[in-house]
């Protein structure tokens, strides 16, 4: 759910602690946002089913399944990144039920609040398009400014990620994958990510809000990896 830059931000943090090799661990992050002529798609690559958050009707990412599908390989800094994406991803959901939907008695959401104060209905057969309008326009705006002032790595060593993708449940990565993918992360990647100060304006959340997020998530992640 959060942008690539916000998912290789966390990775950095996260590395320093775990130092893992960078290729696989930072590639491993951004797996989940599979590519449309992957073999699975998004919504499986990242193993939501049918939890829900315990403070609203959202759906939230099965973790234990992911474990129990690789329990046998969480060695592996490519497997590694996975989890700390999918972990990461849950972590900003949860966020976003508890402080920012509005929810009726039921659990569902029935607003959202800007960081104005503004509260916006959300027509319930239309919560999705809205949800993800706010959500992501801040999220990707922010992660164009992390691009821009951190200095993020970018996956580069092609051979030695295909030689780990294998390891994948039911292999859904090719070797054509993952070329695409780094030639993107490596080309265009750097374009998209080209910061315009001038629509420099959060809607959803504050940039504290959102620096805390980074801070908060690291730690969140290293705490269940010691688990």
């Amino acid at each position: 759910m959060p942008s690539w830059p916000i998912h290789l931000k966390i990775a950095k943090e996260v590395n320093k602690k775990l130092n893992l090799d960078n290729d696989l661990f930072y590639y491993g992050n951004l797996i989940p946002d599979v590519d449309n002529n992957t073999k699975i798609n998004r919504f499986v690559a990242h193993y939501y089913g049918n939890l829900k958050f315990p403070n609203c009707n959202e759906n939230m990412i099965d973790i234990k399944s992911f474990i129990k599908d690789y329990k046998d390989k969480m060695n592996n800094p490519l497997i590694l990144g996975y989890y700390c994406h999918l972990l990461t991803d849950n972590y900003y959901n949860d966020y976003i039920c508890t402080n920012i939907l509005i929810k009726n008695e039921n659990k569902d959401a029935i607003g959202i609040k800007l960081n104005n104060g503004k509260i916006i209905d959300i027509d319930i057969e239309d919560k999705n398009r809205i949800k993800r309008k706010y959500k992501h326009d801040d999220l990707e705006l922010y992660g164009k400014y992390l691009f821009n002032n951190e200095d993020l790595y970018i996956p580069k060593k092609i051979d030695k990620i295909i030689e780990n993708i294998d390891i994948l449940k039911d292999k859904f990565l090719t070797e054509q994958n993952v070329r695409d993918r780094i030639k993107f992360l490596n080309n265009d990647f750097y374009k998209y990510n080209k910061l315009d100060t001038k629509s420099f304006e959060y809607k959803l959340f504050t940039k504290e809000q959102l620096d805390n997020l980074i801070l908060n998530c690291e730690k969140f992640i290293l705490d269940e990896m010691e688990k």
